[in-house]
């Protein structure tokens, strides 16, 4: 009855994992499942009926154990079996008078004590070593006795064959031992058959007789060997099968104590959007628990706004096999406060494809608000470098102008009078005259160095001619003895906004006077360039070079200026730099091209031709009403 429940266990369990499989489940996964059942009854593991990923030599044992197990169970039913076909076969020769009932009740008395006995040695430890002996010995001793009971009562040798052959096929499919030990059942059947023969009535030939033994031999022997066979592949695979569950439910556990516990939001949707899974950090978050949630619509809880990604555009493209980045979105959580979310998604592939979405989302707003006060401090940063850069700009020019048109002009009045005096002096003080002549070159070498200093702090050049120009001049004035500056300028240079002209005219000017005073470079290689709406200027030299941290540390004004107007320009600055490897300065910037005001003549103009001071080089406009030049 153990055996029987055992087995029924072990069949109710399948089906209910497998929802009501058919019936064509292999005998051999049922026996495996009830050995199973039986044994983690008696001695429980840490798996608790889960077979373990153990070496070659425990996969053997433990196929031997299930083996071994096998015959135990299904012992009782290949004794019912045979003691009920046996009881079926002499009820009907007793009722045809050709059988005594004695002998009868004597030879099935004899194989049920057989039967018996054979059992309660294989019940007693199932898995016991001699479980497979004792079933062939009591297969064996059937055999004898049934050749007994056929030579007793003068049977047909025939039909001791056909029950011997039973036997032989019944034991082999019901306890699938191999060829090997049904060779050996099969040569003590011949032996009783043999021994039996001269008693018994046979009515084929020789020649018939040994046609039957071979063709029947050949069968069992080949049923026997298939069904070994049949039973170890079942059971490999069945092992296999539960190992990978195993495998899989432990990685699932993991997975779900990984997800349970973690701070993101981890959750999972089908391709329409429906909740499958969501964490115990995702159902916090929202505030509705986790089961209400699952079968909800995710693109429901994300705001059609701007600032939001498409969520259906980015199934779609997971859909399609594309790799998505990381989308940040928001979403209003209680009291209408925005919450900013941070999502890393990916495709959870089925069989047929993409079957859905795996997403980890973390809460950045507290990063948001950090990255949008950091903008909206940079852009005051780069309004207030732009406003001291204008500023500074306006104060050079205001200083060029002052220096031009009034120290000069006094330094030339000066000049006059020295020159005035000296020749009023000369006749009667030889030596005056030369002092004051050596006064009054001062005074104009002075003039002259003033007036270059203004020109350097109001570049007239620039605003006549723009950046392409000026830097030429620039390059030119800077090249001498030992230097030499080489302009490029690959793409044309259009005029640009007068702040931009001039920011990106004093970092070249100050990178080419460092390369030239500081590097002691031999060639210095200037590059500009605007394409699009980007201008790009790179200025490298082959000089001395320096480590930039360390330049920066000491407070370097050039530097520190050239960072100031890259950054008021809205542009990026780099710098780059080795000992013994030369320096290049690289600048970019966004850029406005700035369109030219053009000369409007009408009515009685006077002609287009104008003249200009060296000093003041404006363009100059024509208007219908003043017919005059304006400044």
């Amino acid at each position: 009855m153990h055996g029987i429940a055992t087995l029924h266990y072990a069949v109710r369990r399948d089906r209910l994992e497998r929802g009501n499989a058919p019936r064509a489940e292999t005998a051999a996964r049922y026996w495996l499942r009830a050995t199973e059942w039986s044994y983690n009854r008696a001695v429980p593991t840490r798996n608790n009926g889960v077979l373990a990923r153990n070496t070659e030599a425990d996969a053997a044992r433990e196929f031997g154990d299930a083996h071994r197990a096998l015959i135990a169970r299904r012992l009782p039913f290949v004794a019912l079996g045979w003691l009920g076909l046996g009881l079926v076969m002499r009820s009907g020769l007793i009722l045809q008078s050709a059988l005594a009932p004695g002998p009868a009740v004597v030879s099935l008395t004899l194989q049920a004590v057989v039967f018996a006995v054979a059992i309660a040695l294989c019940r007693t430890d199932p898995r016991a070593p001699r479980v497979l002996p004792v079933a062939f010995a009591s297969c064996a001793l059937l055999s004898v006795l049934s050749a007994g009971f056929y030579g007793y009562t003068g049977g047909a040798g025939e039909a001791l064959s056909f029950a011997l052959f039973t036997l032989g096929l019944a034991s082999s499919l019901a306890f699938a031992w191999g060829w090997r030990v049904a060779l050996g059942h099969l040569a003590i059947s011949m032996v009783a058959w043999l021994a039996a023969a001269p008693h018994l009535r046979s009515f084929a030939t020789s020649t018939e007789r040994a046609l039957e033994v071979a063709i029947g031999s050949c069968v069992w022997l080949g049923v026997a060997d298939a069904a070994a066979r049949s039973f170890r592949t079942s059971w490999y695979q069945e092992r296999a099968r539960r190992a990978a569950a195993q495998k899989l439910a432990e990685s699932l556990d993991a997975y779900r104590d990984l997800a349970e516990n973690a701070r993101d939001l981890i959750y999972t949707h089908d391709l329409a959007g429906r909740f499958t899974y969501v964490n115990e950090a995702f159902a916090r978050y929202v505030g509705v628990p986790a089961a209400d949630l699952v079968g909800r619509c995710c693109l429901d809880m994300v705001p059609a706004h701007p600032s939001n990604p498409d969520l259906r555009a980015v199934i779609a493209r997971l859909k399609a096999g594309e790799a998505v980045p990381p989308q940040l979105f928001w979403v209003e959580a209680r009291g209408g406060e925005r919450r900013w979310l941070e999502c890393v998604v990916s495709a959870i592939h089925g069989p047929d494809g993409v079957a859905g979405v795996r997403g980890i989302a973390r809460d950045v707003t507290a990063r948001k608000r950090a990255e949008d006060a950091l903008r909206a401090s940079e852009q005051r940063l780069r309004r207030l470098a732009r406003h001291q850069a204008k500023i500074r700009e306006e104060e050079r020019k205001r200083l060029g102008f002052d220096l031009h048109d009034d120290v000069c002009q006094e330094l030339v009045g000066i000049g006059i009078l020295i020159e005035s005096l000296r020749q009023q002096l000369a006749p009667q003080s030889p030596e005056a005259d030369v002092r004051l002549g050596r006064i009054g070159r001062y005074v104009t070498e002075v003039s002259e160095h003033l007036r270059q200093l203004a020109r350097q702090l109001r570049p007239m050049l620039l605003r006549d001619l723009g950046l392409e120009e000026s830097l030429h001049s620039l390059a030119e004035g800077m090249t001498a003895a030992g230097t030499r500056v080489d302009a490029r300028f690959p793409t044309v240079i259009p005029r640009l906004r007068e702040e931009t002209e001039i920011g990106v005219y004093r970092i070249a000017q100050e990178a080419l006077a460092n390369a030239a005073r500081h590097a002691g470079a031999a060639t210095i290689h200037l590059t500009l360039a605007v394409q699009g709406a980007r201008l790009t200027l790179e200025i490298s030299d082959d000089g001395a070079g320096f480590l930039p941290d360390e330049r920066r540390s000491t407070g370097a004004l050039g530097l520190v200026g050239m960072e100031e107007r890259a950054l008021a320009l809205g542009g990026e600055f780099d710098l780059r730099s080795t000992p013994g490897c030369g320096t290049t300065v690289r600048f970019a910037c966004p850029v406005e091209v700035r369109e030219l005001p053009s000369i409007v003549i009408e009515g009685d103009a006077p002609p287009a031709t104008t003249s200009a001071t060296a000093e003041s080089n404006a363009p100059i406009e024509w208007t219908s009403d003043l017919r005059s030049a304006k400044r």
